[in-house]
């Protein structure tokens, strides 16, 4: 008997549980520009919110009347020196955030200041409770700085637990130095121990819900571009196809008739590219697409736009242009093809283009933008081939103009 040997990995070996911590370590990772810049507006809106409340505070522990005891004394200098001290870092807080929040791509500063942020809460609130503890037994603002920490803050797990844990160490042995009674300190330590419990699970939600929001946000995203990559350009040449053309002609008909600038339409065609495709296939014809696209390309100014409408018929927008302008230009193009080769494999081939050249005017159905300089180009076919021609007059009546 032939025994199959098991190939899997066991889900709970060292090697697969590193693994998947890796994968999980890099998933974090990829949000936290996103996150630091969603907790430099939260850091802001909260300041907003803490600097009067720690300013009501400071106020109403000042005019209360002096207490008689060094312990009450203690107690009240202590409340109001911790809410000083938060209060001058949220004014920093503020005036920091105020100068970043509107920034779309996070920096140092951004990922230094939400865990300062959050340290400077976690230590004020030990600090208020632990004075607290002299005259009373409660942990209310050690609970409360948990709670706002974790459901305000996007900390990532592993960093959110080891603030908490260091602020429960810290909150542990504070407390010990103003309780004198072991009974209330075994119970409030024990009740720390939930505090921290819920302000981590808090940030563990948070962290969750909006690590996905922003996942499928960036999904979201490219699945928008890939659709728009679908609609508005050519898959074969990776140039904008007609339907983007047309959009593009729309607001360059809106910017001559502002500025009253000439641009030009250039319509090219292949010769006899009928030849190529059905002596050496389509696989060649289309590699020489692409590569006709990329020269293309490579040749135009960065304000020209360089379509394919489709076939071998490729379609330039020359914005601010003369009409002498686009035909030197395509002239220059037209040589450009002649003299390339273009290698597809072992074959090497040469080809030969026809250019129609017409000013972007004269035309009463925007949907006719072309026809003008189409004509021009059947002219160019009509004279032999591997020609540049030039058309005046309106797209009903298009005539050759002389060069």
């Amino acid at each position: 008997m032939k025994y199959i040997k098991n190939t899997s990995k066991n889900p709970w070996s060292f090697a697969v549980l590193k693994e998947k911590i890796a994968k999980i370590l890099q998933a974090n990772n990829s949000v936290l520009g996103e996150c630091a810049l969603i907790n430099i507006q939260r850091i802001y809106y909260l300041s907003i919110i803490a600097i009067p409340l720690r300013i009501i505070n400071i106020f109403l522990f000042t005019l209360t009347v002096s207490y008689d005891t060094l312990v009450l004394k203690t107690w009240s200098q202590g409340i109001i020196a911790s809410h000083f001290i938060l209060l001058i870092f949220m004014i920093g807080f503020f005036l920091t955030t105020y100068k970043l929040k509107n920034k779309i791509e996070p920096n140092t500063t951004m990922f230094v200041l939400q865990y300062i942020a959050v340290i400077v809460i976690m230590a004020s609130g030990i600090a208020i409770v632990t004075f607290d503890q002299l005259v009373t037994t409660n942990i209310t603002p050690f609970l409360l700085i948990c709670i706002v920490s974790g459901s305000v803050f996007l900390i990532r797990p592993l960093i959110s637990f080891v603030i908490y844990l260091t602020s429960y160490v810290a909150y542990y042995y504070l407390i010990a130095l103003t309780i004198t009674n072991q009974q209330v300190l075994l119970s409030n330590r024990v009740n720390g121990i939930t505090a921290i419990g819920i302000g981590f699970l808090l940030s563990i939600i948070l962290w969750h819900y909006n690590y996905t929001n922003i996942t499928q946000k960036w999904r979201i995203e490219i699945q928008q571009k890939q659709l728009e990559q679908m609609a508005y350009y050519d898959p074969l040449t990776g140039l904008p196809n007609r339907r983007f053309f047309d959009k593009l002609i729309k607001q360059e008909f809106s910017s001559m008739q502002r500025q009253g600038h000439e641009s030009v339409i250039i319509i090219l065609d292949i010769d006899n590219f009928k030849n190529v495709n059905d002596t050496y296939g389509h696989p060649v014809g289309d590699n020489i697409l692409r590569q006709l696209a990329a020269l293309l390309e490579n040749n135009v100014r960065e304000s020209d736009t360089v379509s394919r409408f489709g076939g071998e018929e490729f379609v330039i927008l020359m914005p601010e242009t003369s009409l002498e302008g686009g035909y030197a230009f395509a002239e220059r193009l037209r040589k450009l093809i002649m003299e390339k080769r273009f290698t597809i494999g072992s074959i090497t081939l040469r080809i030969t283009s026809s250019f129609g050249v017409s000013l972007l005017r004269d035309i009463k159905n925007l949907e006719d933008y072309y026809s003008l300089a189409d004509k021009a180009l059947y002219l160019a076919k009509q004279c032999g081939k591997n020609r540049v021609e030039i058309a005046c007059g309106s797209a009903e009546t298009a005539d050759p103009c002389e060069k």
